[in-house]
């Protein structure tokens, strides 16, 4: 990854391993030492929600946020769990144009529960 191209901003949607809720990167800047991101998504149980948070990069190269608790717009339910970025890999074109893409893996782990998700995002862009 070339560090002095960052932060990107990327966005798209994410594949959920089980198949038991939505969700979509609405947000996920890449830094050299971080991961910030905003997902928004909906559940069978609560309904829709939004999580955000900051994952730091760990000793074995992975990205970790705790403390993670979504925000229900129907329910105050909130569990606290924990989002692990185990794979972050920018992907430029090789022509060099300004077009790429972020592949991401990761867990979302929970009390009781834990949900794997992978994604191709792509570039943010701020609509007003």
């Amino acid at each position: 990854m070339d560090y002095a191209k960052l932060p990107r901003a990327f966005e798209g949607e994410l594949q959920i391993t089980p198949d038991e809720f939505m969700l979509e990167a609405t947000r996920l800047i890449v830094h050299a030492d971080k991961v910030s991101f905003e997902f928004s998504g909906a559940d069978g149980n609560n309904g829709a929600f939004l999580v955000s948070g900051t994952a730091q990069k760990t000793g074995n190269g992975t990205f970790l946020a705790q403390g993670v608790m979504p925000n229900y717009k129907t329910s105050i339910a909130c569990p606290v769990g924990t989002i692990e970025f185990l794979v972050v890999d920018i992907k430029d074109d090789d022509a060099g144009v300004s077009e790429h893409r972020c592949h991401v893996e990761g867990v979302w782990s929970e009390p009781t529960e834990q949900w794997a998700f992978s994604g191709e995002l792509i570039p943010f862009i701020l609509r007003k």
